[in-house]
């Protein structure tokens, strides 16, 4: 790069980084807090929420990394026209290239850290975040709960034991209304927190099961001799497979073992993990070029920087709302996995196309009709509250 390119490229990368760690912040303390209440009852909670809260920190990121790579380039890009030095560039007969490339150097970048963070990190992390769950319900059982007494671990859900002796816990008795459909009872002679695979369940030993309808109040009851149960969120072996698919490996995924029985029950949610994994990496650069589209040409001051922005935002926006339906399309037919990548390529492409014809959308008639309107009812709040008014509200 360079000398003009890596100062481009500096502040783009500054403004970004800016950005994306206030959105993880944000993320991070609404998925944190909304796990609050799973660990509310231990006293070793103050220790391990932090740990357990850190590790959602590299899936949040992903999400947001396109988010930030569009913010921090358009900020850069404002910058540089609001100190006139993106005119400069022009008048100096510098190619367009010198400032493309260093937005896609930076689009580029994040697509290499959402692709490590994809394959490596995230799944690493989905495992440490569950496994420390888990190990916290273990010592929420065995050994922070009061023989006799019912605690209400989780919303709607409440556990009694008798006695306990080590790992194995007497006179177990479960209740979950955490489905509103249905009530779920449990009683257990005998219970055990087991190790298997570095996975902690809590296994049911002679019991029954009473299940009662909401609807109609029907009452059904099932004898059992075992019953496990995942200790990451207190649910049923039957609901789903102790390792979750964002737990497991890329390759896992790519190459599943055809006797896995959660494989064999849910195929669909290894195709759908895998794609977006394969597909994560391309709303960078797909938002890095829309970064440019939005916010590249030399502009005027009075040419507001705040439409490249909005614009800038609400195509990221559609593009990401797009890209969560074409996930849920797999859900459907497996065979709709094509759209997961179509829809980021098709934007890249389209990028692309208004770059080498030099189209300036934020430019456009309309845009700057919409503009002009926010001005001139900003102008007119202004007159009605006019301490809030940069002008004190005159005319």
């Amino acid at each position: 790069m360079s000398l003009l390119e890596r100062y481009i490229f500096r502040r783009a990368m500054i403004f970004s980084l800016g950005s994306l760690a206030s959105l993880v912040l944000i993320v991070w303390v609404v998925q944190a807090l909304q796990r609050i209440d799973i660990v509310r009852t231990t006293t070793s909670a103050a220790g391990n929420i932090f740990y357990i809260a850190l590790m959602l920190i590299p899936d949040l990121a992903a999400g947001v990394v396109p988010f930030g790579v569009v913010i921090g380039a358009i900020q850069a890009l404002n910058s540089l026209n609001a100190d006139s030095e993106r005119a400069v560039i022009a008048s100096s007969g510098a190619s367009s290239g010198v400032v493309i490339r260093p937005i896609l150097y930076l689009g580029f970048t994040a697509a290499f850290i959402v692709l490590f963070n994809s394959h490596v990190l995230g799944p690493m992390a989905q495992r440490g975040f569950y496994n420390g769950i888990r190990s916290i319900n273990a010592d929420a059982v065995t050994l922070f709960l009061q023989p006799g007494r019912f605690e209400e671990v989780q919303d709607d859900l409440i556990l009694s034991i008798g006695q306990v002796n080590g790992n194995t816990v007497k006179s177990l008795f479960i209740s979950d209304q955490r489905d509103p459909s249905v009530d779920l009872t449990y009683f257990a002679k005998e219970a055990k927190i087991l190790e298997r695979d570095d996975t902690s369940y809590l296994l049911l030993y002679n019991g029954q099961l009473h299940r009662k309808t909401v609807a109609d109040s029907a009452i059904s009851i099932v004898q059992f001799q075992t019953y496990a149960f995942d200790l990451a969120s207190l649910r049923p072996a039957s609901d789903g497979d102790w390792i979750r698919t964002s737990e497991r490996t890329t390759r896992e995924l790519m190459f599943p073992d055809p006797n896995d029985p959660d494989f064999q029950a849910k195929p669909d949610t290894y195709t759908k993990e895998l794609a977006q994994r394969l597909s994560d990496w391309l709303y960078p650069i797909a938002l890095s070029l829309w970064a440019l589209v939005m916010a590249s040409h030399p502009r005027t001051n009075r040419q507001g920087p705040g439409i490249a922005m909005a614009l800038g935002l609400a195509g990221a926006l559609v593009l990401k709302a797009l890209g969560f339906v074409s996930l849920s399309l797999v859900d459907r037919d497996p065979r709709l996995v094509v759209v997961v990548y179509i829809v980021p390529l098709l934007s890249i492409v389209l990028s692309v196309v208004l770059i080498r014809l030099d189209v300036n959308v934020s430019q456009m008639a309309i845009f700057d009709s919409i503009g002009d309107g926010f001005k001139r009812v900003g102008r007119a709040f202004g007159r009605r509250v006019p301490f809030l008014a940069p002008d004190g509200g005159k005319p």
